[in-house]
């Protein structure tokens, strides 16, 4: 499916696939080891295309969508996502992502409620094969924002973390066409083969949900985390072990990079669960 995008959105992509130039995550999983792949230099680099200036208008929700693909496909690390639009990395029941060096992190509060808070312990690293930088710590509220600035940092977070995912799929899904395109199996293209064509089928239509999910929800109106992020991490799971699927043995190979994708959407579909059911 094709999207109409308008050319200032599609531009904005562009730019934001420019200033992650070559950039990849660590390609090589330490087993039991705390990870952490915040990069202040992409940081920076997205800063200077105008990625951290967006989320405050609801206006320009649409070039946030835009880059948020663009983050998802790179699998790009997520504080990009909570420190532009909610403010600082996103805390939930005693845990924080990228929280190590945080003075500030984002607390949800019931019935769609955003506090600030600051960390009352020091950050307990917690091992995991994401990458995220997740932490365990106290955190002791400092302010909580007013009910339409809460609504507008929750609206942001939602179009573009949907965005994150909606890439994040697009990406795993393309690594998998193109190994069924080029793979032979049995004298012919795997592709061809009835299993794996509807299997790339099926995944080819829930990327393209995410993928409208996301836009939709850049013009909706949301005052609490988008319901839709708690179908979309399952989906985005789906669409992963699908592609793992179709490459067979070899997408386990650290070289294809696919093994990237499918962690982060397993622990996408944790953290957006939680932060739905903490602010709900």
């Amino acid at each position: 499916m094709r999207f109409d995008v308008s050319d200032e959105f599609r531009l904005f992509g562009e730019s934001v696939r420019g200033a992650i130039g070559d950039w990849e995550p660590p390609r090589e999983p330490e087993l039991g080891a705390w990870q952490d792949d915040r990069d202040d230099e992409l940081a920076a680099r997205l800063a200077s295309a105008g990625w951290t200036e967006l989320w405050a208008s609801a206006d320009l929700l649409g070039p946030v969508v835009a880059g948020g693909l663009e983050l998802g496909k790179a699998v790009a690390p997520v504080c990009l996502i909570d420190e532009a639009t909610l403010g600082a990395p996103l805390a939930v029941d005693g845990r924080a992502r990228h929280g190590v060096r945080a003075p500030l992190l984002a607390v949800p509060l019931r019935g769609g409620g955003l506090g600030l808070g600051r960390p009352n312990s020091d950050p307990y690293p917690e091992a995991t094969l994401d990458g995220s930088g997740s932490v365990r710590l106290d955190v002791s509220l400092g302010s909580e924002l007013e009910p339409v600035a809460a609504a507008a940092c929750w609206h942001a977070w939602s179009a573009a973390t949907l965005a994150y995912v909606a890439g994040l799929a697009g990406k795993a899904h393309e690594l998998a066409v193109e190994h069924a395109r080029t793979r032979e199996q049995f004298g012919a293209p795997l592709g061809a083969l009835p299993a794996v064509h509807a299997l790339l089928a099926d995944a080819a239509v829930a990327t393209d949900s995410l993928t409208l999910l996301a836009w939709a929800t850049s013009t909706g109106q949301n005052s609490l985390p988008a319901p839709e992020l708690l179908w979309a991490g399952p989906a985005c799971c789906d669409v992963t072990a699908a592609a793992h699927q179709v490459h067979g043995a070899i997408g386990f190979a650290l070289e294809t990079g696919l093994h990237r994708h499918y962690r982060r959407a397993r622990a996408l579909q944790a953290w957006t669960a939680a932060a739905c059911q903490a602010a709900g």
